[in-house]
Formats: C-alpha cells, structure tokens, sequence
C-alpha cells in the first residue's frame, strides 16, 4: 500500500521533503557535483518525495530525475493526470534500454536538454543506475559523467527527523507480527511457510508496502537429518525443541523499513540451545557498547578480519544502515580488512547483527550523541522461556 499522506504516521510532508533534499543537494556539493541524474526508484523517492510504480532500475526506467547542486529537481517522466509538485519535461523514451538503439539516443538528448536547462552542461553530473550504451552516450555528448552514488549515499545514511519518525513506527507496528508467531508457535508443530503467511498477512493487513524483502521467517534446527538453507517460506515443519529466527523486513509507509531479529522456541528448549541463546545475548549488549559516533574502532577489534579469538565475541557479525532499503550505508562485516573501517555519526539508523546460530538476535539502533538508542524495544529476553 502506497501512501501520498504520512501525515497520520507523525511527518510533516513539507519538512520530509525539503529535509531529504537539502541534505542530498548538500552531499552533492561536498562531491563537486553540477548535478545527479537519478533513475533508481529508492533514489528518486528521497529526492522529490514521488513515486511511480517501485521496483523499475536501469534496464527498464520509466522516468529520470535531474537535481541541480541548488534549486528544484526536474522529473523527467511520462505525462500523467495529476501534476507533480516539481518542473517536468515528457519523456517520450521511457523504457529505452529494452527497446531500438533509437530510444537510448532519444533518452541522451533529453538527458542533455534538462541538463543544460539546469545550467550544469560544463560541470561534473553524478548518476546512479544507467546502462552502457545510454553512459556512453552521454559522455559522447560531452556530459563529464561520473559516480553519484557516494554523495548519495551519504546523504541517505543519516537521517532526517521524519525519516526517523517513520522508522520508529514501522517498527512499533511489526510487534504485534511477532506476538502472531510466537502464538502460533504454541501450536502442535506448525508449517514454516504458514508462519510466513501469518506475519506478512498481518504486515500487509496494517499498510506495509511490499518491498523487495518480506518476511524471513525459518527453522533453526541444527540436526543433520533435517538441515535447513532453504529459502524462507519453505513447507518444514517446525518441531518440538526448533528455534525459529523471525525477522521480518517489509518496508512500512513512506518506504522505510525496520530490521530486527528475535530467536524463539517451538516447545522447551534444551540447555544447550539456552547456553547458546545466554552466549547471543551477552554478544548483543556487549557490542551496542560500541555504537556510538565516531571511528568504529573498538567493534572492529572485536570481530574485524585480525581480531584474535579472545576478543571475539560469539556471533558478532557488525551492523548496517536501514532506511528506504534494508541494507544500506554505513555497513560493516565481520572479517572486513581493516582498510574497510568507517565512522558512525548522529541520527544514522543502524541494525546491530548476532549471528550465533542456531540463534539470531539483531537491535535496530539510531546513533545518538554519546551512545546508542534501542528502537526494536520487542523482548529478547523472554524468547527462549517455555510457552
């Protein structure tokens, strides 16, 4: 569900979009960029606040948008009965790159006109998703195209007040889901793709929109008679002393997505499995230690590629950014070279990864001044208690 209005969420709309603008168009000029020509979807989203059927890249763009270092965007789009809030030229091309060589000729020269209408011909234009024929075009053109995609990511990585706003929902609202799952799991060994179906008919039922991630909802049973890689949704059946990781990450309204992770029990846990579960849970209290502003130096001592085993702890897999996407800026891994090192800073949204399997537990944090703030407030203590 797509929703034009995010007022009832807590957003000012006006805010939200001069807000994201505003950071992108400062990133831009950070990068020396004249101007972005953006065709990803997420990326035109954050940056006029539109959007027009989701899911369409590089290979079959239905419109383009052009973000001059200063002023309002230009979209570039087919012509619709309800105007957009920005200027607009037709694109009579839309979906260039799977038709005649003709097309992406036409796309390049109404490319060029916006850019020259933007007075950014001679200055360096950044863009994040185009095919080859239509970047060397382009450049055939005389446009000095380069990567967009660094000013744009740091401009995504930190987020706005609205942006966070939405965040803190989506995430409130996926409770009452996993509430669904562990009920269902009091039942006599359920199907795993029916534990799906409860969490996603639930998401879907309260306006989540369908991103391109659903639900991850699977059996965690380490016996070898019954090894489980398969993808989610898959008809196992879950038995007694199974834990099952739920974590689901359906982007709410306006787009923004929660991820967070909690292990729960189908039936009485054995001790090993609550030792395992005790060892995750230390790993996950100990690192949120780590999260705060700053060079991330210490985490990466603790689980970066020359980290020794003493320091380890169980299950630290590092975090990353959550925000249009699931997975985005800043990212940090375990066993990433230390030439991989980044620094956090305030407001960004982050997902704090333990992947001590058979168990998985995951906080979704914003960093803030001095520390970190617990968003994903669901219980992870009490998931290996009987039910």
């Amino acid at each position: 569900m797509f929703y034009s209005d995010l007022t009832p969420f807590g957003v000012d709309m006006e805010r939200l979009t001069k807000d994201r603008l505003a950071r992108l168009q400062a990133a831009m000029q950070s990068e020396g960029l004249g101007a972005l020509l953006l065709t990803d979807f997420l990326n035109i989203r954050y940056a006029t606040n539109t959007v027009m059927m989701l899911g369409l890249r590089a290979t079959a763009i239905q419109r383009f948008v052009l973000v001059p270092a200063k002023g309002e965007p230009l979209i570039c789009q087919r012509e619709l009965s309800r105007r957009t809030p920005y200027r607009s030229l037709r694109f009579d091309a839309f979906m260039f790159a799977m038709r005649p060589p003709v097309a992406t000729e036409d796309f390049v020269n109404q490319a060029v006109t916006g850019i020259k209408q933007l007075g950014a011909a001679g200055e360096r234009v950044g863009v994040d998703s185009l095919n080859l024929a239509a970047v060397d075009g382009l450049k055939d053109a005389g446009i000095e195209l380069v990567d967009g995609l660094p000013a744009i990511n740091r401009a995504r990585a930190v987020k706005t007040a609205d942006e966070i706003q939405l965040i803190r929902w989506t995430t409130k609202a996926k409770e009452k889901g996993y509430d669904l799952v562990r009920a269902e799991l009091r039942r006599i060994d359920p199907p795993e793709d029916k534990l799906s179906r409860v969490m996603l008919d639930y998401l879907m039922d309260q306006g989540f929109e369908a991103g391109s991630e659903f639900i991850s909802i699977y059996d965690s049973s380490t016996a070898d008679s019954r090894p489980h890689n398969e993808p989610m949704g898959a008809d196992l059946i879950v038995r007694e002393g199974d834990l099952v990781i739920c974590d689901a990450t359906v982007a709410g309204p306006g787009g923004y997505y929660s991820d967070f992770a909690r292990t729960f029990s189908h039936g009485k846990p054995s001790e090993t499995t609550r030792q395992r579960y005790k060892e995750a849970y230390h790993s996950l209290y100990e690192a949120l230690k780590f999260v705060k502003p700053g060079p991330c130096t210490e985490a990466f001592r603790r689980f970066g590629k020359g980290a020794s085993a003493s320091m380890r702890l169980p299950g630290f897999d590092g975090y990353h950014g959550v925000g249009l996407c699931v997975y985005e800026s800043p990212w940090l891994r375990g066993g990433d070279p230390e030439k991989y090192m980044i620094s956090l800073e305030e407001n960004m949204i982050v997902a704090l990864e333990i992947n001590h399997y058979p168990v998985k537990l995951e906080h979704l944090l914003r960093v803030t001044a001095d520390g970190a703030e617990i968003l994903s407030q669901y219980p992870v203590d009490p998931e290996l208690v009987p039910a």
